[in-house]
């Protein structure tokens, strides 16, 4: 082996323990220091002989001595593998062991089984990523583990198969994937019986979501979504935390950002019941005709977006003056039966919101006559920043419209209404040749009796009619 990694010390000078090591560094500096300090220095302690290499392993005992370490600490290890069963082989006696401050990414196999009277086990400020129970199968003894301050992402419950005298687990690190599989810890926290997780607190969130965020407060929001999910029949939805963001004021409390997609599962109406706090719900290609969940249900009191695209949806009006429409972030109503929309009434509701972002209104049947079509395109234009499919908002199909598929914050503004102003001029002037053909009668009926008066002297027949 390497003169950084031994397997067994041959002893060639003997270590007189009555002594107190040490000139230069002093014994408890030793892995202070940033850099490896490249020796072993070893003191008396009451808990007994302890050890301390700083680099590897730098000094040979006699087999006598090694039966008396009863602690021993490595740091700035040289390798980015740890193999206990081989590293440790001399140290047969110990009941603390520390490897700190190294760049360990692996642990290989197992801790042997002559550390059976092992009772602390710290690993912590490495770099492991992953770490399997089994290794510590035989530490019988074991009753302090720590992993603080490594790479873990995620990490299982320590099982009493392995660990039966397990009383304490440090986990404090920043990388944790925050997510159900780490539930467990909700559980240990409030059974007093098994072994705790002493420093909870200093677990955080990251490299997946909610980075940054305490671990414990994100699962408890995480378990009460799952329980509070509608994902079995009717809806069948799916919920997720999107995010978690600290609210105002001293208490900086965690608020969930959360999800429920209830998409394409024949729904003929909004969910009835939502996780609380919902805040975007998206329930495409349903058949869902009616808006009322919005302005009664309490469920839907923080919902800030709603994806009804290919619905049912023939109107809005419902929704005219409605505290929803005045906070809403999206709204977006592709495809479903809109032929127009209270402009006035969203003009005004806009104009009050500051949440609104996006809006989607196109690939509806959207009715392009005079009463209709002047005032929602100037909405259209007023709101084109906030229009994501502007140019699918298109005039449907009518008979003898020229206007047809034209997108409608293009129609032109001068003829936009040449149609319905033709149709009214035609009218009175049919009205108007009609009156002029009956005075016409009257005159040629008029001529045609004087001549009979004058002719005959016969009266018209009408006047025989008066009294």
């Amino acid at each position: 082996m390497g003169a950084f990694h031994v397997a067994v010390l041959t002893s060639t000078a003997v270590l007189s323990l009555q002594r107190v090591v040490s000139a230069g560094t002093k014994f408890g500096e030793l892995c202070a220091s940033p850099t490896p300090q490249n020796k072993c220095m070893s003191v008396n302690k009451t808990d007994g002989y302890r050890v301390t290499c700083s680099g590897g392993f730098r000094e040979d005992y006699s087999a006598e001595d090694y039966t008396l370490f009863q602690t021993l600490t490595l740091c700035h290890w040289p390798l980015d593998k740890f193999d206990p069963a081989v590293s440790l082989r001399p140290y047969s006696q110990l009941v603390k062991l520390t490897i700190t401050k190294s760049k360990i990414k692996e642990i290989i196999g197992e801790f042997p089984e002559f550390l059976q009277n092992l009772k602390t086990l710290n690993l912590s400020h490495l770099n492991l990523e992953r770490v399997k129970y089994s290794a510590f199968k035989y530490l019988s003894s074991l009753e302090v583990l720590d992993l603080s301050y490594n790479k873990f992402n995620h990490l299982y419950s320590p099982t009493m198969e392995y660990l039966p005298k397990l009383k304490q687990i440090w986990l404090a690190g920043e990388f944790w994937f925050c997510k159900n599989d780490l539930f467990w810890l909700l559980h240990v926290s409030k059974d007093s019986l098994t072994y705790k997780v002493m420093d909870s607190n200093r677990m955080t969130c990251g490299g997946y979501k909610y980075i940054g965020k305490p671990v414990i407060p994100v699962l408890r929001l995480l378990s009460d979504l799952e329980k509070e999910c509608s994902n079995g029949p009717p809806e069948n939805c799916v919920c997720t935390l999107d995010n978690v963001v600290r609210g105002r004021g001293p208490s900086f409390n965690l608020h969930p950002v959360i999800t429920v997609d209830c998409s394409y599962r024949g729904l003929k109406m909004l969910p009835k019941i939502l996780p609380h706090n919902t805040t975007t719900l998206l329930v495409q290609g349903n058949q869902i005709s009616t808006l009322d969940d919005l302005l009664t249900n309490r469920y839907y009191t923080k919902l800030l977006d709603i994806h009804l695209d290919y619905n049912r949806i023939s109107s809005i009006s419902i929704l005219e003056g409605s505290h929803w429409l005045a906070r809403c972030r999206v709204m977006s109503f592709k495809g479903n039966n809109l032929t127009k929309v209270p402009t006035y009434a969203l003009d005004n509701a806009f104009q009050r919101n500051r949440n609104i972002v996006q809006i989607y209104l196109g690939a509806n049947p959207w009715r392009c006559n005079c009463l209709f079509a002047p005032a929602f395109q100037d909405f259209l234009i007023k709101y084109k920043s906030l229009i994501m499919d502007l140019s699918d908002i298109k005039c449907s199909y009518q008979q003898n419209d020229e206007y047809y598929m034209t997108p409608i914050h293009d129609l032109p503004r001068n003829t936009l209404c040449r149609n319905s102003a033709t149709d009214m001029v035609n009218f009175w002037d049919s009205l108007n040749v009609l009156l002029a053909s009956l005075i016409v009668v009257v005159i040629i009926k008029f001529i045609y009796d004087y001549i009979l008066y004058k002719k005959y002297g016969r009266l018209p027949s009408i006047i025989t009619l008066l009294p």
